[in-house]
């Protein structure tokens, strides 16, 4: 247990899932001699660039399949993406390559897994380093099931200046502590998934799809230099000891005892809880399995729960357009459907831009 008061107030939060979610990496290539077009990618990039409408370019290089984006990083000129890793490239630059590996990605196979994929990849592009590899950010959570919450951002304590509350409907969704090298924040998953990524796979992660807390750490590169992490391998050996420190010191939740030291008032249960766990870290191997198309099934389901949504407000405007004295059912505005949907429907631009989706979401992008 932590060598700090823990408040018994309440129980303690169950530990859901923890690990890395994001994992940015500069790689220090020779590109000089990489079996990469680059002439190609200025091609498909110009050529999206001038295309009147959405389009995607799809690309085979090497063992793996991209989507070439039309826009660059800055100072990186080519973005290439799929389901596993963004890559940025560049010709004239040191790092030329920088890659994002997906959240998706390091849930769903595991840092090792991914890394082994990015490495067979990087071979068979030709790209060797001449140094190592350096890690720019990485961010590890620690998701609770919390029902409900009973603190505020004035019950953490910590070497932060800065914090910021971020509420919807009046209601705290985020917490964060911090800026720049370090930032720690609070914040209801759940919510965050509905609102804004869209990331519903982690509901078969969970084994729930609510009442779900997250506490991030995002660390960047000087504050993981100070803490002797540079490359992956160090990453993987030394962020369980960044991250205690990080628990303990940066940031802290509390529980008021009516001292005006707040220092001294008793961790809150789940600062216990999250202290516990990162002590356990060597033993946690939460990364866990998911059937690649599993997150398919529930965009399926969110997607039709919007269209039925928007399928009520079409009946009650074409209820009142006609006068109608009871609402339209169902199978009555089903029926209306082919007919009303005609003016907007093109078989041809229907199948490219199906197609055009369907790609897309093989390689991750929409």
């Amino acid at each position: 247990m932590s060598s700090e008061q823990v408040s018994a107030t309440s129980p303690r939060p169950r530990l859901l899932l923890s690990g890395l979610d994001s994992l940015y990496v500069s790689y220090f290539f020779d590109v000089s001699r990489a079996a990469i077009d680059f002439d190609e990618l200025a091609f498909h990039k110009e050529r999206l660039q001038q295309a009147r409408q959405e389009q995607l370019a799809e690309l085979q290089l090497g063992t793996e399949k991209f989507a070439v984006l039309p826009f660059g990083k800055h100072p990186y000129r080519y973005v290439l993406t799929n389901e596993a890793f963004e890559v940025r490239l560049t010709e004239h630059l040191s790092p030329s390559c920088h890659v994002r590996f997906s959240s998706q990605g390091l849930w769903q196979c595991g840092l090792n897994d991914l890394l082994g994929r990015f490495d067979s990849w990087r071979v068979s592009a030709k790209l060797k380093p001449f140094v190592p590899e350096v890690v720019s950010r990485a961010d590890l959570s620690f998701d609770y099931d919390l029902p409900a919450i009973d603190f505020t951002v004035d019950d953490f304590v910590g070497r932060a200046h800065d914090d910021t509350t971020y509420r919807q409907h009046r209601v705290v969704q985020t917490i964060k502590r911090g800026s720049a090298d370090v930032v720690v924040r609070v914040y209801d998953k759940v919510a965050e998934i509905e609102e804004e990524s869209g990331k519903f796979w982690f509901y078969d992660l969970w084994g729930q799809d609510k009442n779900v807390w997250r506490i991030e750490f995002q660390m960047r590169r000087d504050r993981l230099r100070k803490g002797g992490i540079g490359s992956i391998a160090e990453l993987q050996d030394l962020q369980s000891d960044l991250l205690r420190e990080l628990a303990q010191s940066h940031t802290t939740l509390r529980r008021s005892n009516g001292d005006s030291n707040k220092s001294r008032w008793p961790l809150h249960p789940l600062w216990g809880a999250l202290t516990d766990d990162i002590a356990a870290l060597p033993q946690t191997g939460l990364i866990q399995s998911l059937d690649p198309k599993a997150h398919l099934d529930t965009r399926i389901y969110h997607q039709l729960r919007a269209l039925h949504g928007n399928l009520k407000g079409l009946a009650a405007v074409i209820g009142e357009h006609e006068d109608r004295p009871l609402p339209i059912t169902l199978p009555e505005l089903l029926n209306q459907l082919p007919e009303k949907l005609k003016p907007h429907h093109n078989a041809v631009v229907w199948h490219a831009d199906v197609s055009r989706r369907q790609k897309a979401l093989r390689l991750g992008q929409w």
